[in-house]
């Protein structure tokens, strides 16, 4: 590769090439499937963090506030603030816990289910579409296993 600004790496020159595409590519695909979340979160009024989280607990239920984090990949700060917003909307609401004040669970209302069944077969069909136009099922198959084990 030729850069404007010379850096020696530890890699060899296709090793790097290939490090840099591998990375590239999982950024612009990672951006194009947050957009097509983001129209879906936009036609329902949220943002794409919010209907994250709505998408979380539409498909584990219930759960505390440090999981939420983890799962969704929001701070903890950010998703106490994003939790406050659904809770304002009357798309979720906090549980505190009897044994444990610190402990506070999450969980979808009646219309945060409403629009979790909503959006999620929307959000799945454009997902869907997106993969579909770019892989075969078996490069999907293959792309999945892949994906899996660098998520480890």
């Amino acid at each position: 590769m030729n850069y404007f600004v010379k850096v020696k790496t530890l890699l060899r020159k296709d090793e790097e090439k290939l490090c840099v595409a591998i990375f590239r590519d999982l950024l612009h695909s990672r951006h194009a499937l947050y957009q097509l979340a983001s129209g879906v979160a936009t036609d329902a009024g949220l943002h794409a963090a919010e209907l994250n989280v709505v998408d979380i607990l539409g498909k584990l239920g219930p759960i505390s506030m440090g999981r939420l984090s983890g799962e969704t990949f929001i701070s903890p700060a950010n998703t106490t603030h994003t939790v406050r917003k659904l809770e304002t909307a009357g798309l979720v609401k906090r549980l505190r816990s009897e044994s444990s004040e610190r402990s506070v669970t999450v969980q979808l209302t009646r219309k945060g289910t409403t629009l979790f069944r909503r959006c999620y077969p929307t959000v799945l069909a454009a997902i869907d579409g997106y993969l579909s136009e770019r892989l075969s099922d078996s490069d999907k198959k293959k792309l999945a296993m892949i994906l899996g084990k660098l998520a480890t």
